[in-house]
Parts: structure tokens; sequence; C-alpha cells
């Protein structure tokens, strides 16, 4: 039986998972906007959030924390310096999963996850 198992295993192994989130998490604050199935974003959201978190406290044990899951030190250091600067007043809510449709191959659900506050939507309301 599966109760109390909180995982969402997504066909995967334990390093392929993590593997794959790395990578999501990775995409979305390079790009601050992927399109990804509904499952994966569902997944990334903890992980994004989680990161944003540690961004947020801005202490050398968070950013080695992020580090350790993301593995690129341009994106950790934008998240502590770019990102994390967004969210200073705000408790949770950074990740938005909008459901978009089916992917034409395979019908598989696709979502467009983003982060709530863009760059783009700071510069629309400067002018």
């Amino acid at each position: 039986m599966r109760h109390r198992k909180a995982v969402k295993k997504l066909g995967r192994t334990k390093s392929h998972r993590r593997a794959l989130l790395m990578n999501l998490a990775n995409s979305l604050f390079l790009k601050e906007r992927i399109i990804t199935t509904v499952a994966k974003a569902r997944s990334l959201r903890s992980v994004a959030e989680r990161l944003i978190t540690y961004g947020k406290e801005n202490t050398l044990h968070a950013r080695r924390l992020a580090f350790a899951f993301l593995r690129d030190k341009g994106t950790v250091k934008k998240i502590f310096t770019d990102v994390a600067r967004r969210y200073e007043g705000v408790n949770g809510g950074y990740v938005r999963v909008l459901k978009i449709g089916r992917r034409r191959g395979d019908s598989a659900p696709l979502c467009l996850v983003e982060l709530t506050r863009r760059v783009q939507e700071q510069k629309a309301k400067k002018e």
C-alpha cells in the first residue's frame, strides 16, 4: 500500500528524478517561464519554492544547500541576488502553474510554469 508516501515518483529512479528536477529548476530560474507536463510541474513547484526561500535567507549555508541541488553557480547567484529580492515581503506562492492543453504527440497534459513576479511585469509597472 502507498499510505503516507509523499514522493511522486514520475516513473523514474531516485537519481533520474533528482536530475530531472534539477534541470527543470535551472531552466525555470534562467528563463522564468517553461512548459512541461502537469505532473512534473507539480513536483517542480515545491522544489522551486524551497530554493527561493533559501535565497531569501541569504546565508552561506543556504547558498550551499541551493548549490548542492542545482549544481550551477550562475543560477544560484541569480536566485540569491535577483529572484529572492523580488519576494522579500511575500511568504510563499512564488511559482504559478497554469494548464494550457495537451501535447500533440502523446496527448499528455501540458502546463506553463512561471515565477509570479517576472522581470517583464516589473518593467511594465514602472512605465
